[in-house]
């Protein structure tokens, strides 16, 4: 009997530690996948503008290099506040996609950046919301609430030029 209330009782004095640790995984995972896709986003538009050819794909792509600009060093301040690591560089998936966008032939370069900016906004949108919905209170939060507004402005203009 001694025995089971000395591990309930460690139970409860660990159970705050355990949650913290959770608390930080998720902000961790949160931050990993959102510093990777701010990346992907800035990498691709420079890709479009560089070797695009239509000019309302270019004119989203020099827009997400000013918004997406601006994002990368708020989850980076976000991140340090909070105590989080960010990635230095893609992750192997998201390298190859740059890499297939890069070799895409000119007249396909267009369509091959929008299709890839409409599931990349599809993507983060999801991230940001579960964020804001189950992650831990924060800087990190604070971030995604303020730059949520413009991915999904991003993603309802992106659905927009695909559409056409």
């Amino acid at each position: 009997m001694k025995v089971i209330a000395r591990l309930c009782f460690l139970l409860l004095i660990a159970a705050p530690a355990l949650a913290d640790d959770a608390s930080h995984q998720k902000a961790t995972d949160f931050a990993t996948r959102a510093s990777i896709s701010n990346m992907f986003e800035v990498e691709a538009a420079r890709i479009e503008v560089a070797k695009g050819a239509a000019e309302d794909a270019k004119q989203f792509a020099n827009d997400m290099l000013k918004d997406h600009g601006r994002a990368g060093p708020a989850l980076t301040q976000a991140a340090k506040e909070d105590g989080v690591e960010l990635p230095s560089a893609l992750d192997e998936e998201h390298q190859k996609k740059l890499e297939a966008l890069e070799q895409s032939p000119e007249s396909d370069l267009d369509q091959a950046y929008l299709s890839t900016q409409v599931s990349a906004h599809q993507q983060a949108v999801s991230l940001f919301l579960d964020y804001l919905q189950n992650g831990p209170d924060g800087a990190l939060k604070r971030a995604a609430q303020k730059i949520l507004p413009d991915l999904r402005m991003h993603l309802t203009r992106i659905q927009g030029l695909t559409s056409k």
